[in-house]
């Protein structure tokens, strides 16, 4: 008798499982379809998912991810005010400056896993792209993270590298 109760308790138990698990089946849609999406009166909005690097910036971070992951956390994107701060006796300054670098983000930022302070950037640059002609916003970011201890690393896309090239080119020792 007592074996007919523990049947019956998890044959109930099975059955509620079912029950939620089809439940949420059923609520999921089955598509990925896109809503519209009312963000002002007049106008409907589409808002999808887009990628957050090209395939070449992804092989490169993949690269550099395998290179640093036992120095540093290594993020992608920040924004360039997550990682510094600024301060000046001249707030206009400042709120220029900040305007000026408020919209630009990092390509790979490399983190201390115990200060959590940023200590290199890794930027992706085209090679069609000459490095003497940086637009003037690009070149005030470098010159932050440079004030801020920041070191900044070129890496070509369009190049070859294996992880051991990545680390020497970021200053990575491997440990034998």
């Amino acid at each position: 008798m007592p074996t007919n109760g523990i049947a019956a308790l998890f044959l109930a138990a099975l059955l509620l499982g079912a029950v939620f698990l089809l439940q949420w089946v059923w609520r999921r849609p089955l598509s990925k379809e896109v809503a519209p999406v009312m963000i002002s009166d007049s106008h409907d909005s589409e808002v999808t998912a887009r990628p957050l690097m090209t395939a070449e910036e992804a092989t490169l971070f993949n690269l550099i991810r395998l290179a640093a992951q036992d120095y540093f956390l290594v993020f992608v994107k920040l924004p360039v005010l997550q990682v510094v701060s600024v301060a000046d006796t001249d707030e206009e300054a400042r709120k220029t400056l900040m305007r000026t670098i408020q919209s630009v983000r990092l390509d790979v930022a490399l983190v201390h896993p115990g200060t959590l302070e940023t200590t290199m950037v890794v930027k992706f640059q085209n090679q069609a792209q000459e490095r003497q002609q940086l637009e003037k916003r690009e070149q005030i970011v470098d010159t932050v993270l440079k004030a801020a201890g920041i070191n900044v690393v070129v890496l070509e896309l369009n190049q070859s590298y294996s992880v051991e090239h990545v680390m020497d080119l970021l200053g990575l020792v491997e440990e034998e």
